[in-house]
């Protein structure tokens, strides 16, 4: 061992390596960051930071602590923030994402990761749809609402409309279709 990065073991005086005993130090943290989190989650963290692991060596806990650090608070929160905007991110919303990046992962999506990012910009834009759906919801609610005095209303509310309408009776003494004559 390089004198450079050994301590002596305060218990058996063995020399310790001190990047070692801080990748053990940091292996703990990230165990002990992970006890909110439902096992299924947990699961899917560990498949997603999979995405980072360099290509000849193993993912060191630091790394894995730094990233982790990074999207438990959000993940305990149900929210995302992305440009300084918070979308609603409950816990399966958060698994779903991170399962479709590690099964269904992009082409162009270069491994290993550098940052949380990617999977960061695809919760937003499922908050960003839903909200955007929502607002759709709200405007149609809104036209319907408003067609009391005669303004636009939608087709599906025409549609409704048309179906509670009863078809109307014939006269009385209705004999059926008039016969065509020839004028030749």
């Amino acid at each position: 061992m390089s004198n450079a990065c050994v301590i002596p073991c305060p218990y058996c005086a063995k020399d310790v390596d001190i990047i070692q005993g801080m990748e053990v130090l940091a292996g703990q943290q990230w165990t002990a960051l992970l006890q909110p989190l439902p096992n299924s989650v947990i699961g899917a963290l560990l498949r997603y930071l999979e995405l980072f692991k360099p290509l000849k060596q193993e993912l060191r806990w630091s790394r894995r602590l730094v990233l982790t650090q990074e999207l438990v608070p959000m993940m305990t929160a149900a929210q995302v923030k992305r440009n300084g905007i918070a979308y609603a991110a409950p816990l399966p919303v958060w698994e779903a994402e991170m399962m479709k990046l590690v099964v269904n992962r992009p082409e162009s999506l270069v491994l290993p990761l550098k940052s949380n990012g990617y999977l960061l910009s695809m919760i937003a834009g499922r908050g960003e749809r839903a909200a955007a759906k929502l607002e759709q919801e709200k405007i149609e609610q809104q036209r319907n609402r408003s067609n009391v005095g005669g303004a636009p209303i939608s087709v599906a509310a025409l549609a409704e409309q048309a179906q509670k309408k009863t078809k109307s009776k014939p006269p009385a003494g209705w004999k059926g279709a008039v016969p065509v004559q020839d004028s030749s």
